[in-house]
């Protein structure tokens, strides 16, 4: 039985040299032991590196010394008033925080006096002063390096933990860097913790070592005794991994054959990855693009989960409340209800879909493996649209079906499902379904990063939903002369209203439906052409 984990506490009752003392520490996660009974005391100025391949455990283990995670059972009991100094290889900032910002927060918080001048100087060293007042988020991997290597020193903790320190840092800066945390940390003969795959570090940094391999410390020690011993740490590390990883390949290959042989087994055969057959190169990424719709969150949520939520919550409350006793009544203000949602997921589809399809995949290391495989922009980009229209006309019928379940049994399905003027209601979907996927470019255009642009659409995705018929009818808004003011700057009035009008059986080719139409088609052409000239593959 796995026993809780016990809570990490300070203690005065320890060594004065011993900073943390983990005790009989595992870390579990689902069926997967990533730690198991690690022992491990830090003292006053041991400097340990920690050594083993990638997955085995490193990572977790400075977490937890870290505070960060709890153990699933042992203790970790570290010493009063202990001040940590961290840098993660993997860091994320809030939006609107710069570089300034975040060494002031340190300081004051830590109560470290300093100078502009000394700032500055300070700044010269980890050459950041050009972007003191730059957003964290918009800095280069190696610039935000920088910044958290210098807010891992700048209040002198008694712990520092590095995890591989120098990535993305040029070997300048490097070489700087590393004198400093010399001159600030080995010199002074603080304590620290290095995770690092460039053993060189090890060797100038650090005076001990622990060897971690599947979640075990394997073996301990000097740094002195390993140079002594193989030469370099390079050598003895390169040593264990052969040894260490060959037996883990093995153990596998061992265990796969095993599998393989098992009474019963179905597939005797190996299965076939790729056929190995000439096809259009644009299907393998059609068929990568649905693994990452199937696979996330964001497109199973709008498209099959969010109208079967607001259908039933907001056709509940009017039709049992307001309504209740007038059958009529309800069962047009549901009609329209139904209908404003399949025009809901036109605007899903636009606002987040297809803006965040192309933003992850340009800030991905998948552009660069597309590129690679010569898959032209414009067909990325229209296997984007194409995907989206396929999903737009998927969740349209799966909003009808739902409908139909829940309220089909009290006012028929031809009421709850069925749009009463069918033409019109297909040939207006047309404008509004390609006006959602023209703003979607354009917000995909617009916006670098999937974090600044889900930030800002989340703001404004609610009103347009409002304005649009997502909480109350079309004709609720329209008698509201708040609201009906309002709505006339949203962009999706001029597609949304017709549609609903037709959908309910109203639309009429007047005037006022002209205008809507015009309108809707320069609104297309405009966010056509942003994207056109701003969205870019190289970006």
């Amino acid at each position: 039985m796995i026993k809780k984990s016990e809570q990490s506490t300070e203690s005065s009752t320890m060594d004065n040299d011993v900073l943390i003392s983990l005790k009989d520490v595992n870390k579990i996660y689902g069926k997967k032991t990533v730690l198991s009974d690690i022992n491990l005391d830090i003292k006053k100025g041991d400097r340990i590196g920690i050594i083993g391949p990638n997955g085995g455990g490193k990572s977790t283990l400075t977490e937890i010394i870290a505070g960060i995670r709890k153990p699933t059972n042992g203790s970790v009991v570290k010493q009063n008033n202990l001040i940590y100094g961290i840098q993660f290889q993997e860091s994320k900032y809030p939006l609107g925080i710069t570089v300034i910002d975040m060494i002031k927060y340190y300081l004051d918080t830590f109560s470290v006096a300093m100078t502009e001048g000394e700032l500055l100087e300070l700044m010269r060293i980890y050459q950041i002063v050009g972007f003191k007042n730059k957003y964290i988020q918009s800095l280069s991997g190696g610039q935000q390096q920088r910044v958290n290597i210098l807010l891992a020193l700048i209040h002198s903790p008694d712990l520092v933990i590095f995890d591989e320190v120098s990535t993305g840092l040029d070997i300048e800066v490097r070489n700087q860097i590393i004198e400093f945390i010399k001159e600030k940390v080995v010199d002074t003969d603080k304590s620290l913790i290095l995770v690092t795959h460039t053993m060189s570090e090890i060797e100038q940094l650090c005076n001990k070592f622990i060897y971690i391999h599947n979640g075990t410390i394997r073996e301990a020690g000097t740094v002195e005794s390993i140079v002594k011993e193989y030469g370099s740490v390079h050598k003895y590390t390169w040593k264990k991994f052969n040894e260490e990883k060959k037996a883990d390949l093995d153990a596998e290959f061992e265990a796969a054959k095993a599998e393989e042989k098992k009474p019963g087994k179905k597939n005797k055969f190996d299965k076939i990855i790729s056929s190995g057959k000439n096809i259009n190169k644009n299907i393998p990424l059609i068929s990568l693009l649905m693994k990452y719709y199937i696979k996330g969150v964001a497109v199973p949520f709008f498209i099959f989960v969010f109208p079967i939520l607001m259908i039933f919550m907001m056709g509940s409350i009017y039709t049992s409340g307001a309504m209740a006793g007038n059958d009529e009544q309800a069962a047009a203000f549901l009609h329209s209800l139904v209908g404003s949602y399949s025009a809901m997921s036109a605007l899903a589809i636009g606002f987040f879909i297809i803006p965040s399809t192309i933003l992850e995949f340009k800030t991905s290391v998948l552009m660069k493996r597309i590129g690679a495989t010569n898959i032209k922009p414009v067909f990325f980009l229209l296997s984007v649209v194409l995907i989206g229209l396929f999903l737009v006309i998927i969740s349209v019928l799966w909003t009808a079906l739902w409908a139909g379940i829940l309220f089909g049994y009290k006012f028929g399905w031809s009421v709850t499902s069925t749009p009463y003027d069918v033409g019109a209601s297909i040939l207006l979907f047309i404008p509004m379904i390609c006006l959602a996927m023209s703003l979607g470019l354009t917000l995909a255009s617009i916006f670098k990063s999937t974090t600044t642009y889900n930030a800002v659409v989340n703001v404004i995705y609610m009103p347009i939903t409002l304005l649009s018929g997502g909480f109350a009818p079309i004709e609720s808004i329209q008698t509201s002369p708040q609201l009906n003011a309002m709505s006339w700057a949203n962009p999706f009035k001029y597609s949304i209203n017709p549609f609903v009008a037709a959908w309910n059986g109203n639309y009429e080719f007047n005037t006022e439906n002209t205008i809507y139409l015009i309108v809707t088609l320069a609104l297309i052409a405009f966010f056509i052409v942003v994207p056109a000239f701003k969205l870019r593959w190289q970006d």
